[in-house]
């Protein structure tokens, strides 16, 4: 049963959400077709860096309540818990690109690295000057059981996004605020405690949790933390919190630290109160000096219960830097820094901008169709496939939905369908005639429509696999190519590999089975093969650890004897392409 919710529809909670901030806060300029807001000096910043950042929505305020002067110069939001496409970053970048360059700061999730780096790529080929981190400061998990993912990104990049966003606002070089930003992020670790689960808009709960539990290292994206406790009281679970966190930092005696405390969304300011006391007081009682404490709802997880904490150790050579960098003015709405976290300076005046937002515009490009020409018989049954998969993905919604709910977010099989539905709507405009314009085409709804990690991974297949056709004919061995480059470049741009219990391990000994087979069998028999070995690659990653993606931070007893969802995905589509290749 859905959760009580205040919306209006499950499609348009992200663009209202938005909408609803920048009325708050009109001095914000937003893109709603882009999902993007800008800060309101955007344009007048030609000898100062940039700064943008973003992830999925259902984090609010994060991150488009960080911008403003002395914060961030852009943020772009993806859809709830998916990362933003490609498309809307870059016009982000657009926007805010200027001499002095521009900071990327991405948060470390799969979803966020790919999209980001696809932007980062084709924005560097336009000659735009771009610098990239990528923040990972969840010390929750011990680097054994990361996998290639590593730690997550976590409310602990705030602080990367103030400390830069005021040396941005000082004049500092891109390099200088490159390096610093390293050392900072270096020099962060956050913890976080979960009491309930969150529920996705239109949904109910993603998991159920004992009234006398809690989840110890808990994300922000509904998934189980590390590893399920007892209950205990506030000072019990901070001084577990803070055990970790201070030996991630080498926290010793005289060290200065700032302390960020982020409520999930739906923990009570009573509580809020005494967590925060807790800190200070066991910090305070190690001799670590707290020099400043900011807290609030600040990266959330929809509507879940719990708190991240998270602790800058203030390097001696930086501390003045940074404490300054940290009190600088922001017109970021959503900062929790003011006058009174200081404990000796006076109120500074608000600053206000009277600059009227700028209109939007965006243009079409006409159609390009590149690539040989196939027969109308053969672009026919190149329809009649995509048909036939698309409803396969769509009828199979629920039961990717259910793969998913173990160890992501429970929305595997409503992402496939929104590929497939907007499959299925453009289906007589595609260029079904010419394969690389077709592959292009599908990579573009695949980037606007599906989001987050799915998103990028299909995207980066049909894109991989469009520059892998011939100029010339295509035959059936020239898909197999294709189809073998568009692997690599998932392997490539990921930190996913075949036997990582993702949708590669479907994909890849399909893709083998179909290429080994095909000088050496009938078509159909090369075909059945492709399915079998499909299927058969899925079927193993019930027993598979997962190393790559959000299914990383998992532990395998929550999802074991269960195949892989993506991987079940994979196989879903090829039975149905499959179907129609071997009618003739």
């Amino acid at each position: 049963m859905a959760s009580k919710q205040l919306i209006n529809s499950v499609d348009t909670t992200v663009e209202e959400t938005l909408a609803g901030l920048c009325c708050a806060y009109p001095q914000l300029e937003y893109h709603p077709s882009k999902r993007v807001v800008l800060a309101a000096n955007y344009k007048n910043r030609k000898n100062k860096v940039s700064i943008i950042c973003g992830g999925g929505s259902g984090h609010e305020p994060f991150a488009a309540g960080f911008v403003g002067a002395g914060m961030l110069t852009a943020s772009i939001a993806g859809s709830v818990f998916a990362a933003p496409p490609p498309n809307n970053i870059l016009h982000a970048l657009n926007c805010v690109s200027n001499d002095a360059g521009t900071l990327v700061v991405i948060p470390n999730y799969t979803g966020d690295c790919l999209n980001f780096g696809i932007t980062i790529e084709k924005a560097r080929q336009k000659n735009l000057k771009i610098a990239e981190i990528i923040v990972g400061d969840d010390c929750s998990i011990p680097a054994s059981d990361q996998g290639r993912a590593g730690k997550r990104g976590l409310v602990g990049l705030l602080f990367v996004i103030k400390i830069t966003g005021a040396m941005a606002e000082r004049g500092n070089s891109i390099d200088e605020i490159l390096y610093h930003a390293k050392v900072v992020a270096d020099c962060i670790a956050t913890y976080g405690v979960g009491l309930r689960s969150c529920s996705l808009p239109g949904q109910g709960l993603m998991m159920e949790m004992p009234a006398d539990e809690i989840e110890i290292g808990l994300g922000i994206h509904g998934e189980a933390g590390y590893h399920r406790i007892k209950i205990k009281s506030a000072s019990e679970v901070i001084t577990i919190l803070l055990e970790t966190i201070s030996e991630t930092l080498s926290l010793n005696t005289g060290d200065s630290v700032a302390v960020l405390v982020n409520n999930f969304g739906g923990t009570s300011q009573l509580e809020q109160g005494i967590v925060i006391n807790e800190i200070v007081t066991q910090l305070r009682n190690k001799n670590i000096n707290v020099c400043r404490v900011y807290s609030g709802v600040l990266m959330t997880s929809l509507d879940s219960a719990g708190v991240h904490v998270s602790v800058l150790k203030l390097p001696e050579e930086f501390k003045k830097i940074y404490l300054d960098c940290l009190d600088d003015k922001t017109d970021a709405p959503c900062w929790p820094g003011c006058a009174y976290t200081l404990p000796t300076l006076d109120c500074n005046n608000k600053f206000v901008d009277n600059k009227v937002p700028g209109v939007e515009r965006t243009t079409s490009l006409p159609k390009n169709l590149i690539g040989p020409k196939i027969s109308d018989r053969n672009a026919n049954i190149l329809k009649e496939c995509l048909l036939n998969a698309c409803k396969a993905i769509i009828n199979n919604e629920e039961t990717l939905n259910t793969l998913d709910r173990g160890c992501g977010d429970g929305d595997c099989g409503s992402t496939h369908k929104k590929l497939a539905d907007s499959i299925v709507k453009s289906l007589d405009t595609l260029s079904t005639t010419h394969p690389v314009s077709l592959l292009t085409e599908l990579s573009e709804i695949a980037e606007d429509c599906m989001g987050g990690t799915s998103g990028a991974v299909y995207s980066l297949i049909f894109t991989t696999a469009a520059s892998a056709l011939p100029n010339t004919e295509i035959k059936a061995v020239d898909w197999g190519r294709a189809w073998k480059s568009a692997i690599n470049g998932v392997t490539k741009y990921s930190k996913a590999q075949p036997g990582d219990r993702t949708m590669l391990d479907a994909l890849d000994p399909a893709c083998m089975a179909f290429n080994e087979q095909l000088n050496h069998a009938e078509f159909n028999f090369v075909i059945k093969k492709t399915v079998d070995a499909a299927k058969l690659g899925c079927n193993l990653t019930k027993q598979m650890i997962p190393k790559a993606g959000r299914a990383a931070y998992v532990k395998q007893s929550k999802f074991l004897n269960d195949v892989d969802a993506g991987a079940f995905g994979v196989v879903i589509w090829i039975s149905a392409i499959a179907e129609i290749l071997m009618k003739g």
